[in-house]
């Protein structure tokens, strides 16, 4: 799902550098659309050297730590979940 997401992220960007090359430039249709082609992975990468990586949460760090020692992850314990349907009356 993050894939998408970071995927949805350039396409948006790269429209974003269509709008301002045609439109603040003032270039022609080829010339917008090379620049943008050219801008967006070049902003993409400043982006992620400037910006700090995503930081794990305590759980991610456990489990990174566990399988870095070899141990298997600990089983999480069964739940039941009992889903009951009420109808318009409030009587199952």
């Amino acid at each position: 799902m993050e894939r998408v997401k970071n995927a949805a992220l350039v396409f948006c960007l790269f429209i974003v550098l269509l709008d301002i090359f045609s439109s603040y430039f003032r270039a022609t249709a080829v010339g917008s659309f090379f620049g943008a082609l050219a801008g967006t992975p070049v902003l993409v990468h400043v982006f992620n050297r400037i910006a700090p990586g995503r930081l794990r949460s305590a759980s991610e760090n456990a489990i990174a730590q566990l399988v870095a020692h070899g141990e298997s992850m600990p089983r999480p314990t069964e739940q039941v979940v009992v889903l009951r349907m009420e109808g318009p009356n409030g009587r199952t």
